[in-house]
């Protein structure tokens, strides 16, 4: 029970980080309280159990509790208010009490504004649906409209007669009686020569049929604006990757060749786990040392070898924006001359892998080395170390 209360704690967290409406701001910190009190209770009962005692008597929580019972959020305010006040104070008084007390009243001011909520809530949802109501029925009188002689004749008899009792003529011929009877009980149906022949008329079915198709519009149009708005975001952050890494120069290379990792995660029953979307340059260059000044020149030029990365992995999406991509290095199994590049990020993103050269880094800011995220990219720039050629 702890560990799903701490899940959905996580979870108002997030919501409260990505829900930008100052006016539900409330409604999530509220939540958070009372998560937080359900956590701490637990753990209450479970050192109780583990020491077979309580710091609280049980009995005084439960005097406590009828205290805020029955109480409006407003009333259970003023209360906290004063009990701060009386701590602030100080004075003889059971200090450990009192605080219990006030907690427990913060804790009560969260329970009793979510449940006016869900009232108020409740009580809208029930007036739109009578006003919903009021106006089909409107409109279905406005379509099939009763003659005025017929509706005062019925009302009359409706008044007249006792309550319960149904007035059925039976002095008409027996031929007449059942429409007798539909007529006096409200059941006879509209006939059609009583509409104009050029109403339109509405039949269940064909109003299903119009809904659906109404429906299934929305769902193309909401599909395509989202589809568009992915799109435009990959791009935008894209676009922003490449401007901070300047333009390529002429030793640039691409390096886009990640490493397939067989890993699991905890978090992957609540999100489905996605590989991150990447750029990447290698940078090779000429080593003028002095064994390839002695054996070759600009016109045999020695071969290039491997001098830098330069990686930009985009993480747009991250569940928490606020965990800090993190990266390690571990020996290739198969190659002692390349390691293990691996970046982490956390949910909904797979860690990722590349295969770099076994060379010692330049972690100085001169030799443009760079490990920072920012704007939803992870940049990690370095170069390797040049040895001086001795004989």
């Amino acid at each position: 029970a702890v560990v799903s209360t701490q899940s959905t704690g996580a979870d108002i967290k997030v919501y409260m980080d990505l829900d930008r409406n100052q006016t539900e701001k409330v409604f999530w910190e509220d939540m958070e309280v009372i998560c937080k009190e359900q956590i701490r209770v637990v753990n209450a009962k479970l050192r109780v159990e583990r020491n077979s005692r309580s710091s609280i008597n049980s009995a005084v929580n439960t005097d406590i509790t009828k205290i805020f019972k029955g109480k409006s959020s407003s009333q259970l305010t003023e209360m906290y208010k004063g009990i701060q006040a009386k701590l602030k104070k100080g004075g003889p008084i059971d200090v450990s009490y009192w605080e219990n007390v006030s907690a427990q009243a913060f804790v009560s001011i969260s329970r009793v504004r979510l449940q006016e909520r869900h009232q108020q809530i409740t009580k809208n949802k029930n007036f739109a649906s009578r006003s919903r109501d009021a106006v089909e029925k409107k409109a279905v009188d406005e379509l099939f409209p009763v003659s005025g002689s017929k509706k005062k004749k019925k009302k009359k008899e409706r008044e007249d007669s006792p309550a319960g009792i149904q007035i059925i003529k039976r002095d008409g011929p027996d031929e007449n009686k059942c429409e007798q009877e539909y007529e006096d009980l409200c059941y006879t149906p509209i006939r059609h020569d009583t509409i104009e022949m050029d109403a339109l008329v509405y039949t269940e079915s064909k109003i299903m049929s119009e809904i659906q198709e109404m429906r299934a519009q929305v769902d193309v149009m909401s599909k395509k604006s989202k589809e568009k708005t992915e799109v435009d975001r990959d791009t935008d952050i894209e676009e922003r990757g490449l401007a901070l890494m300047g333009e390529a120069q002429e030793d640039d290379e691409l390096f886009n060749c990640d490493i397939q990792l067989n890993a699991s995660y905890s978090w992957a029953e609540m999100y489905k786990p996605r590989k991150p979307r990447f750029y990447n340059r290698v940078h090779t260059g000429y080593e003028w040392n002095k064994y390839n000044q002695t054996h070759y020149d600009q016109d045999n030029p020695p071969p290039k070898i491997v001098q830098g990365y330069k990686f930009n992995i985009f993480y747009q999406d991250l569940i928490d924006p606020t965990c800090t991509p993190t990266y390690k290095l571990k020996k290739c199994p198969d190659d002692k001359e390349f390691k293990i590049l691996t970046i982490s990020a956390g949910p909904p993103y797979e860690d990722i892998a590349f295969k770099v050269l076994n060379r010692e880094w330049e972690y100085s800011n001169r030799y443009s080395f760079k490990s920072q995220f920012s704007q939803g990219i992870f940049q990690l720039w370095f170069q390797f170390k040049r040895y001086r050629y001795r004989r």
